[in-house]
């Protein structure tokens, strides 16, 4: 074969491929054409889903939903059977009288006889021409340069943002509750591994578990909390009302205490009113309880935790101090029913005549021995009680209101507020074991929890919590605040089944890791000159689920939601309190209990939006 044949026939095998190409484009170009109005819905269905940065997953969703003009169309047909043929042809007869040459009002005509059918049609080749594109450019198989799928993310988190404000901002999209017991948390940004909806929601029974949030200050986390606790209460007291569940129960430790604490305990009542609560109790500001409530071996026990018995050689002290709690405290005539009179029976004279019955030698004898150490051990817990202060001497119960905020000044004066959170959990956890009295449904939510951590591990916290059925939703401003060492902090996060938030923070891998990886494409093109060649490569790779990078990019009220291998960000929507959560208390409820006002202490701060308490804390109730 001549040069000359080879070059003709290579000139003829190019012309015929661009032939058939270009013959290939034109007829896609003109069934696009001809198609127009399934082509105007794709493209609309495009745009939208580009402009609002939806998953495609918004577009089937659309799609189904328009399934319903189908059916409607042939009803209303159906009305008039005579006119049942003429429906049929109509999109015939439009398509023929829209060309050559439509008219306007044709065109709408024709876009509106053919709507049944092209718009669900439309809408579901729009979403997988979206999925294309998202896949396409993720995975580098298209876009103009290699940086591509970088900018095109970027591009889509933006809008996803814009979107997502958008929506927490139209008033009532995100209330306090849904149907089917779902807490609405915000508008969703970006779901990875989770089903996508435009609202995020949490089941209520998530909350009845064990959840972690971390956020540094100023990320949103108290807003987060707030609406967490909101919507817990309101779907556990629909529950109650319903026949179904318990009366909630919310006890909320604010461990940092200050100002600020209070200006959130007065935002917590608030919309916990509005959410229907009937009494929510602010201690030890407007209200108190008994510690000496407690069983006396719980008691004694809870007694000698609270105070530092040291190590080493002072271990020997630590065998006395617990030997005389056990005395003083579980007597035969019975535990004491305050402070002073625990003080009183700190004596020697006094536990020898309790246990002086001739049934108890041996505790006699115990008190014999200890008698020299008594004044030590009364002066410790004199002095332990009086920088507890009155708030704990009672009288008042747990029971005797629907939500307890607990103001801790853990900032301010640390060993105090442990010793008050080791008390306070106590009682919780008395209360969830308590064989009599009415049950409850208990969430026990702690903020900031770091500040009186030293005496009492969150690890213990969430165990006993979850024997006792207790929800347990604790808070820090970071990964080391959650515990004093890598093991106890592991321990907590990896067993909060109830999922994890995680705002903005400096160090997020230790909890993006519980998040795990996602298997993804990675394309690699030759470049050949400045364009891109026809050769290149596609290897699988590892990436983030829960993208740290990304957290730490949050915004003040963008979280992470990390729970069973999956990762949602959301927009946390502000929590106001709605309407629609409202409902009516049963007729046969009995009347509220009356939580006694304390004595010798300050009145409540004032402030405009503080409640108006006199039907809540009563002067003169019963003590």
């Amino acid at each position: 074969m001549s040069l000359w044949s080879f070059l003709k026939l290579s000139v003829s095998l190019w012309l015929l491929r661009k032939t058939v190409k270009a013959a290939g484009w034109l007829l896609a170009f003109a069934v696009v054409i001809a198609a127009w109005p399934l082509t105007l819905v794709i493209l609309a269905g495009y745009l939208a889903a580009w402009w609002r940065a939806r998953p495609p997953a918004w577009l089937r969703r659309a799609a189904a939903w328009s399934l319903i003009m189908p059916p409607v169309w042939l009803a209303f047909a159906a009305v008039h059977p005579a006119r049942l043929r003429a429906a049929a042809v109509g999109p015939v007869r439009a398509w023929q009288h829209g060309w050559p040459y439509p008219t306007v009002l044709g065109a709408v005509r024709e876009f509106l006889v053919f709507a049944p059918v092209t718009v669900p049609a439309g809408l579901g080749l729009a979403a997988g021409v979206w999925a294309w594109r998202n896949y396409a450019i993720t995975t580098g198989l298209a876009g103009l340069t290699a940086s591509a799928p970088i900018t095109f993310d970027r591009r889509q988190w933006t809008r996803q943002v814009r979107t997502a404000k958008a929506l927490t901002d139209a008033p009532g999209a995100v209330p306090l509750l849904t149907r089917g017991q779902k807490i609405p948390v915000g508008a969703t940004i970006r779901a990875i591994g989770h089903r996508w909806d435009p609202v995020f929601t949490l089941p209520a029974t998530a909350l009845a578990r064990h959840m972690v949030i971390i956020g540094a200050t100023g990320s949103g986390k108290t807003n987060l909390m707030i609406r967490l606790q909101a919507g817990w209460f309101t779907a556990a007291l629909d529950a109650a009302w319903a026949g179904t569940g318990n009366r909630p129960l919310l006890i909320v430790l604010d461990c940092k205490g200050g100002p600020d604490a209070r200006r959130k305990a007065a935002r917590t009542r608030r919309l916990l009113y509005g959410a229907g609560a009937r009494r929510v109790a602010v201690w030890p500001d407007e209200a108190r309880l008994c510690l000496w409530d407690l069983p006396g071996r719980d008691l004694a026990v809870l007694l000698y935790q609270m105070i530092d018995t040291g190590t080493g050689n002072a271990a020997y002290y630590a065998d006395i101090l617990q030997a005389v709690l056990t005395l003083a405290v579980t007597p035969p005539c019975g535990p004491p029913v305050s402070g002073a009179e625990f003080l009183d029976r700190l004596d020697p004279r006094w536990l020898r005549n309790a246990w002086s019955d001739g049934r108890h030698p041996a505790e006699v004898a115990r008190a014999q021995a200890a008698a020299k150490h008594l004044p030590d051990i009364q002066l410790r817990f004199a002095t332990l009680l009086d920088r507890l202060g009155p708030a704990l001497d009672g009288p008042g119960t747990l029971a005797d209101a629907d939500a307890w905020y607990f103001i801790l000044e853990g900032t301010s004066e640390p060993s105090v507020a442990e010793a008050q959170a080791m008390a306070l959990t106590e009682l919780a956890a008395h209360a969830a074991a308590a064989p009599y009295g009415q049950p409850r449904a208990i969430l026990l939510a702690a903020d900031d929890y770091s500040a009186v951590s030293g005496r009492v591990p969150l690890s213990n916290l969430y165990e006993r919590g979850r024997s006792l059925g207790i929800g347990v939703q604790v808070s820090a401003q970071s990964w080391q605040g959650l515990g004093a060492t890598e093991d106890e902090r592991y321990r907590i996060a990896a067993t909060a089944d109830g999922g994890i938030f995680v705002l903005h923070t400096p160090y997020p891998e230790p909890l993006t890791q519980l998040a795990g990886t996602r298997r993804v494409l990675e394309t690699a093109h030759k470049l050949v000159g400045n364009s891109w060649g026809d050769e290149g490569t596609t290897r699988e790779q590892r990436a983030w689920t829960a993208d740290p990078d990304l957290i730490r990019r949050l915004d003040t009220g963008q979280a992470c939601y990390i729970r069973r291998g999956g990762a949602t960000f959301l927009q946390v929507a502000r929590p106001k309190p709605s309407p629609l959560t409202l409902l009516p208390p049963p007729a046969d409820e009995p009347p509220p209990i009356q939580v006694p006002e304390p004595r010798n202490e300050p009145a409540p701060w004032p402030g405009p939006d503080t409640p108006d308490l006199g039907d809540f804390f009563r002067p003169g109730a019963a003590r």
